[in-house]
Formats: structure tokens, C-alpha cells, sequence
């Protein structure tokens, strides 16, 4: 009898040749295969319900069960078996059941460990930006280790407790140890979580161009764990280590679109008529934006600034889709200015510093008349 259940036709394989141990065998053999095929049938049921669900986390938590629960039907046939054939078996002190229940805490442990494995990966992939194929084993590495050895560690001092240790030591110089080593691990804890940090409020993302407070800028390529990568306008890397990425102002030119505003300025000689000037760079503007799709033509601006040492200046700009195009498409509208003013005769003056040049002063005069009136004798 077993929890209140008798095995049925016990009677009958005791009576088998060979007696108890031939009885055993039949009845582990008969538990271990109806077991796994009702385990078999609940696995296919589940696999059919969570391949309706977009999301591949229950996939995971489905593989991992799969991988556990034959290792249980196992352990649980051996069980009944023994209960139902030895009932009286003692191992130290400790009955069947209960070396039953210790064994399946350490699988509970491990089980639970590989869960929170799963999870972590599932993660670490679904908060990613970028679409590149990633191996599990390249998702947050050093925190999934730490998890599962302090779960297991957890279930071992349980099972240690049951069987009578005294654990007390062992929890403290766990709890010391714990202390030690992520007081020696804090930066790169700090790292990590201010990884996590920016994967999950997505302040930026891969392929974003962006601009530190430092004056380091550039495009972001890859988002890490520890790290984060970006390639600056001179196509060289800089690495930056996520804690002093989240602390720092940051300005990201593409978001909230793709569209960054631009502006500069050139001046004209005081000569050349304000709107005409005005028109002329505005059409060379309209019609660059039409030849190249970086150049928005509905955001072109243009307007007179102010009045220069030497030149009327004139302000102007327009957005570019994409803030690493700015210096292609500035290379296309300087010239294409440079042509429209050479075509309309329109001079943009040098710098100019008119010098005059006064006569010197007789001195001989300034000397008379600073000695004043002679006298006469």
C-alpha cells in the first residue's frame, strides 16, 4: 500500500518465480513504461497548445520540463516499486518516502535552475534589437551561472537540514561569500544591469547615431551586456562601458524619426539684391531634395540673417533622413550652390579691412607752435 493505494495483482507477481525480486523488475518496468507514455501524451498535448502562442517562452519552459520529466517518472516507478515490494526498507535512519522526497528536491532544484536558465536566455533574445543569430550560450553568460549554482545551493542546504547537518555555518559563510563577491564583481553587476537597463527603456537602439556629453559620437553597433559599441564618423570603435553609458547625457539623432535638421549659413557681397539671393538657394535646395531622397525638399528653409563685416549672410537648411548622410548631402548642396551663384553672378565676397593712411604732421610747424608767439627785442 502506497499513500492509501494498493498495487493491484501484487499478490499474484510475489507468487512469480523468483519471487520478490522478479516482481519488482515486472512492476518497475510496467510503472516506468505507462508513466512516460502518460507523460509522452501531456508533452504533445502542451507542445499543440503552445505552439498557438506567439511567444517563445513557453517553447523553452516546455523543453526544459521534457528534458526533467522522464528522469522523475523514473525515480517515482522506483519508489512505488520498492514501497510496494520492500516496504521496510531504512537507509540511515530514513525511510523510503522520505529518501523519495529528498531525491526529488534535488530534481526540484535542478529543474527550477534550468527554468530560470531558460527564462534568462528567453530574455536576453526577445529584449535584443538587432535580428543577427545569437547562441544561448552568449546570453548574459556570468548572471544565468550565478542563478542556477545559487538555486541549487539553496536546494542543498535544504536537503542538508533534512538530513540532519547543521547548516547554519554553511549559510553564513554563504551569505559572506555572497557579499565578498559581489562587492569584487560590483562594476561589472553595475555593467550588466545598466545593460539591461537600456535594452528595456530603449533610449537608443542599434544602428541609432548618437552623441555622448564627452563629444564622442557615432553609430550604435552592437548593445552588450557589459559593453556597448559604437563606430564613430572616422569608422573606428569606441567601446563604453554600460554603467557610464546610462549616467550620461546622451543625444540621439535618430529618433524621434529618421530625420535630422540641419543648418548653416553663407554670405553674399552687399552688392546682390536680399530676395533674389533668397530664391536662388532656395530652388538649389528643391532641386537637390528631388535628385537625392536624403534630402527632405518640403523642409528646406531659407532666410536673411543679418548684416556681416563684409557680406549679407543668409541662413538655410533642411532635414536629412539619416544623421550619418549629413556630409554626403552637404557635399552635393555646396556644389550645387557653388554652381547656382557662379550662373546668376552672384559674388561671395573675401574678407575686406579698408586701412587709411593719414599724412604725417610737419614737425617743424608743431614745434612753432608749441614754443607760441616770439618776442621782439
Amino acid at each position: 500500500m502506497i499513500l492509501g493505494f494498493t498495487i493491484p495483482y501484487l499478490e499474484d507477481l510475489l507468487a512469480l518465480p523468483g519471487g520478490h525480486i522478479t516482481a519488482f523488475v515486472i512492476l518497475l518496468a510496467l510503472l516506468a513504461i505507462t508513466l512516460d507514455a502518460i507523460l509522452v501524451f501531456f508533452l504533445k498535448v502542451l507542445g499543440f497548445l503552445v505552439g498557438k502562442t506567439k511567444t517563445t517562452l513557453d517553447d523553452r519552459i516546455l523543453k526544459v520540463l521534457g528534458s526533467y520529466l522522464p528522469v522523475i517518472s523514473i525515480v517515482t516507478s522506483l519508489w512505488i516499486s520498492l514501497e510496494s515490494v520492500y516496504p521496510d526498507i531504512i537507509v540511515e535512519g530514513l525511510g523510503e518516502f522520505e529518501i523519495y522526497t529528498l531525491v526529488m528536491t534535488a530534481i526540484a532544484g535542478f529543474l527550477l535552475s534550468s527554468l530560470a536558465n531558460a527564462v534568462l536566455i528567453w530574455y536576453g533574445l526577445e529584449i535584443r534589437t538587432d535580428k543577427r543569430k545569437v547562441r544561448d550560450s552568449e546570453v548574459f553568460p556570468f548572471v544565468r551561472n550565478v542563478v542556477r549554482v545559487s538555486i541549487v545551493l539553496i536546494f542543498a542546504v535544504f536537503i542538508l537540514q533534512r538530513l540532519g547537518f547543521e547548516t547554519g555555518a554553511i549559510i553564513t559563510g554563504l551569505g559572506v561569500g555572497g557579499l565578498a563577491v559581489a562587492l569584487a564583481l560590483q562594476d561589472t553587476l553595475g555593467n550588466f544591469f545598466a545593460g539591461v537597463h537600456i535594452l528595456v527603456d530603449k533610449p537608443f537602439r542599434e544602428e541609432d547615431y548618437v552623441k555622448l556629453e564627452n563629444g564622442v559620437e557615432g553609430s550604435v553597433k552592437q548593445i552588450g551586456w557589459r559593453t556597448t559599441r559604437l563606430i564613430t564618423p572616422m569608422n573606428n570603435e569606441v567601446i563604453v562601458p554600460n554603467s557610464k553609458l546610462s549616467n550620461s547625457i546622451l543625444e540621439n539623432f535618430s529618433t524621434p524619426n529618421e530625420q535630422s535638421g540641419l543648418a548653416y549659413s553663407i554670405g553674399v557681397d552687399y552688392r546682390e539684391d536680399i530676395d533674389s539671393v533668397e530664391k536662388i538657394i532656395f530652388d538649389t535646395l528643391r532641386s537637390v531634395g528631388k535628385s537625392d531622397p536624403v534630402l527632405d525638399e518640403q523642409s528646406v528653409w531659407v532666410r536673411f540673417d543679418s548684416f556681416g563685416d563684409y557680406s549679407l549672410n543668409f541662413k538655410f537648411g533642411y532635414n536629412v533622413k539619416g544623421y550619418v548622410n549629413r556630409f554626403a548631402i552637404l557635399k552635393e548642396v555646396n556644389r550645387e550652390l557653388f554652381y547656382a551663384f557662379k550662373k546668376n553672378d552672384i559674388n561671395i565676397p573675401f574678407p575686406v579691412r579698408v586701412l587709411y593712411n593719414a599724412p604725417a604732421p610737419d614737425n617743424k610747424a608743431k614745434q612753432k607752435a608749441q614754443a607760441g608767439p616770439s618776442k621782439k627785442p
